[in-house]
């Protein structure tokens, strides 16, 4: 439960690893409100699990969404937590997106001092200029099936023709919501309070940029980083979102699952926060975190 705005608020999306997610939470809630959302078709995770973490002090759980790969509705369960976590902060505050897989490199202290008079947007974010040719083709390619999961070979198929015709007919997009100055990045992020409302704000008031943000392929990926990237709040944009990842497939996954031997490069990054992590292969790695 939610009793008392704070400076900090850590906004999550989980679905697995119950015993990492619960290691988090309790990390982090002595200090931060933390605001989760837990995947409606998890497995792993389900009603007990909402109702022991709302029983928490500091903590909010729902879990309205059914999320696949690539979907908007993770970007609706993150914008929902988002508008609760800013009445729950105070203004001059700090906002972080995490997921359930994540960890701090770092005390809760520290996180606080680092992020204590800063008015930096701390994101990953790439202009037009900077985008790879498969990251151009996620807003190019209008996803007219939106509506459906990603994942299913008939719902792939019938992508594939549809956008062969638009590359074929010369339909490409290059707006979102009359917006030609796109910019992209992961979703996993920290800023301040005012840029986020600024952002929920936007897609409140603009229904044609929520229209054409709909059929964009992992619509997440765009959404903060165009409207903030086209507004007084850019020159705040500091382009490193201070989470550390391995984008090569090892110990299972891709990015990878850390464990020990990732921690000195972890240190030498600067980043604040780690993923992915699995409360197995990388339990000696958070003893490390915990230790320092």
């Amino acid at each position: 439960m939610i009793t008392e705005a704070r400076n900090q608020s850590f906004i999550m999306t989980a679905y697995k690893d119950s015993d990492n997610l619960y290691r988090l939470v309790e990390r982090l809630r002595s200090d931060f409100n933390v605001f989760i959302h837990i995947d409606s078709s998890s497995t792993v995770l389900g009603e007990k699990d909402l109702n022991r973490l709302n029983q928490l002090r500091g903590v909010m759980a729902t879990s309205t969404y059914v999320i696949t790969w690539g979907s908007y509705k993770h970007l609706l369960a993150l914008i929902d937590l988002a508008r609760e976590a800013c009445k729950w902060t105070i203004d001059g505050g700090y906002l972080h997106f995490i997921s359930g897989q994540d960890y701090p490199v770092y005390s809760n202290q520290h996180i606080k001092d680092f992020f204590s008079d800063n008015k930096k947007i701390y994101m990953d974010y790439r202009d037009l200029s900077h985008m790879e040719s498969h990251q151009k083709k996620f807003f190019q390619y209008k996803n007219h099936l939106w509506r459906f999961n990603y994942w299913n070979k008939l719902v792939h198929a019938v992508r594939n023709v549809d956008n062969w015709i638009q590359r074929s007919f010369g339909l490409l997009n290059d707006n979102i919501g009359g917006i030609r100055d796109i910019a992209q990045g992961l979703v996993w992020m920290s800023m301040p309070k005012e840029p986020m409302q600024y952002v929920l704000d936007y897609v409140r008031n603009n229904s044609r940029f929520m229209h054409d943000v709909y059929q964009l392929q992992v619509p997440e990926e765009f959404v903060f980083q165009t409207i903030l990237g086209n507004s007084h709040f850019k020159n705040d944009i500091e382009p490193n979102n201070l989470r550390y990842a391995d984008w090569h497939r090892r110990n299972g996954s891709l990015p990878a699952y850390l464990d020990e031997s990732d921690y000195d490069k972890i240190l030498e990054s600067g980043c604040l926060f780690a993923r992915k992590i699995d409360s197995a292969i990388s339990a000696k790695l958070i003893n490390h975190f915990e230790a320092r």
